[in-house]
């Protein structure tokens, strides 16, 4: 399949021509900031909420210092926003089993069901298009995105790194 495509229309021949499977997966990115933002105002949720409960929901519990190292936020700030989902009731607070100075934050069941119930009917739609595919066609499915997501991963990598390079200042506003 030699056929590319322009992401848009330009005027000048000077962007690099993408593959139709290039132009879907960007089209694939800005559908998920669309389905977040319509998830935001369902849960009634900033981002930077929506954010920490998208990592609860994977991980179940966490402790606050790690909840703040996956938002990149400072202690203060994490508390302020496990203060807020708190008192929503998407999250609760437990002792830790183990260490009792520690807590753990974890997101409540009804937040779970919740978000789940949005969301499962588009993950079983997906899931049985890919199922439908017979297994080599799973296969390069799979290698495809296994690929774009190492891709996705060294890249948001070397991004990161740049940002010790920058003066404290700049570090500290980026991460907001």
């Amino acid at each position: 399949m030699d056929k590319v495509f322009f992401m848009k229309d330009s005027p000048s021949d000077e962007r690099p021509r993408m593959h139709p499977a290039s132009v879907l997966l960007r089209q694939i990115l800005e559908l998920n900031e669309v389905m977040e933002f319509a998830m935001r105002r369902e849960m009634s949720l900033n981002e930077t909420d929506f954010q920490a409960m998208q990592h609860l929901i994977k991980h179940r519990s966490m402790s606050p210092g790690e909840l703040a190292q996956f938002l990149h936020l400072t202690a203060a700030a994490t508390t302020t926003v496990i203060d807020r989902l708190v008192r929503r009731g998407h999250i609760t607070r437990t002792p830790h089993p183990t260490d009792r100075r520690r807590l753990l934050i974890s997101p409540s069941a009804e937040s779970v069901k919740d978000t789940m119930a949005r969301l499962m009917p588009m993950i079983l739609e997906v899931d049985a298009k890919v199922r439908s595919y017979d297994d080599s066609g799973q296969e390069a499915i799979v290698d495809f995105l296994a690929s774009v997501a190492s891709s996705m991963h060294q890249r948001a990598a070397a991004l990161e790194d740049k940002t010790l390079d920058l003066p404290l200042a700049k570090q500290q506003n980026r991460k907001g």
